[in-house]
């Protein structure tokens, strides 16, 4: 786990207000989100690094990842 998890989940909460309604936009059970707490899973952090709706930043190296050997253009989606 790092920093990050639960500066994620923040957001989230701020955002939807309630773990229910992070559950429905994220298409996932309401138990699920409550662990995510600690730990948020790496595809819920990378769909949030692709909404523009939500101000986080997908780190590879958050979860384990090489960044450089990936090579990924993680520039956040702007606003349409």
């Amino acid at each position: 786990m790092t920093f990050k998890q639960p500066v994620l989940y923040q957001m989230l909460k701020e955002k939807f207000r309630t773990d229910t309604a992070i559950a429905d936009a994220l298409g996932v059970a309401r138990p699920a989100v409550h662990t995510w707490r600690k730990h948020i899973p790496e595809r819920i952090a990378l769909l949030c690094h692709l909404s523009p709706d939500i101000p986080y930043v997908y780190n590879p190296a958050d979860y384990g990842r090489d960044p450089n050997r990936l090579g990924l253009a993680l520039t956040k989606p702007s606003q349409q």
